[in-house]
């Protein structure tokens, strides 16, 4: 089983990654580039939020789906 991993905005864009670290890394860059945080330590909790949970919330969410070659 293969995986992908669909990069969601709220917005309504997604981007479809066959890598987890660079769809991860968009996800990071993208957020940073937008500068939706108030603060470091909202920017580290954001941080910690993308890595655990695998989004930013009210930012964006990545999907993990499965397919088969």
């Amino acid at each position: 089983m293969n995986e992908f991993y669909l990069v969601e905005f709220d917005w309504g864009e997604t981007h479809y990654f066959r890598n987890k670290d660079n769809a991860f890394a968009f996800a990071w860059q993208s957020y940073l580039n937008a500068a939706p945080y108030e603060c470091e330590e909202e920017m580290e909790g954001d941080r910690r939020c993308l890595d655990e949970y695998y989004c930013i919330h009210d930012f964006v969410y990545i999907n993990v789906k499965g397919f088969e070659d």
